[in-house]
């Protein structure tokens, strides 16, 4: 397969991960490289074809088959890392864009989520996919709803509300052991 007809911007820049898969394939064989990198050939030709996208751990496989980084394979930014494909490689570059507004909120995120242990992340991601962010906002609204109901509670009530709670948690921790 050539590099013929990939879709590059005004910038040079492959534009697709499929775009990115054909420039690796180089002048090889859709086949060949489906040898090349352990894939059946269904499965990449799905991935240029149909748009489907390689599990991280098989794009991480390609990466480094072909000698390029995860980034540049996943969205096109370039390190100026060589693409060991042809004898002289078009060079693409995609500019990131500058250090947006959002950067200190990913640089909070990432802090959190590094203070987890290997077991939160794991919930964390599992929560995330089956409630989404809604679902997670959602519940920490109910919660915080919750929290303030109990806070205007004399402490006699609040008393009795935590020792029900306790209680209930106690009788459901026991029925789930049965």
């Amino acid at each position: 397969m050539s590099n013929e007809g990939q879709h590059i911007d005004e910038k040079d820049e492959l534009i697709s991960l499929a775009d990115r898969l054909r420039y690796l394939i180089g002048h090889r064989s859709t086949r060949a490289a489906a040898k090349a990198w352990q894939l059946s050939y269904s499965t990449l030709n799905n991935y240029i074809t149909r748009g489907t996208e390689p599990s991280l751990s098989v794009a991480a496989k390609i990466a480094e088959l072909e000698g390029v980084s995860m980034e540049w394979l996943a969205w096109g930014y370039r390190e100026n890392v060589p693409v060991q494909t042809d004898e002289n490689p078009a060079v693409y570059h995609v500019n990131r864009p500058e250090p947006a507004q959002n950067e200190p909120l990913l640089m909070a995120w990432m802090m959190v989520f590094n203070s987890l242990d290997t077991a939160e992340q794991e919930a964390l991601l599992r929560l995330i996919h089956k409630e989404g962010i809604k679902g997670i906002l959602r519940e920490s609204e109910q919660r915080h709803s919750l929290a303030q109901a109990i806070s205007q509670l004399d402490e006699t009530q609040r008393h009795d509300f935590y020792t029900q709670a306790l209680a209930l948690a106690a009788e459901l921790k026991s029925e789930k052991k049965k």
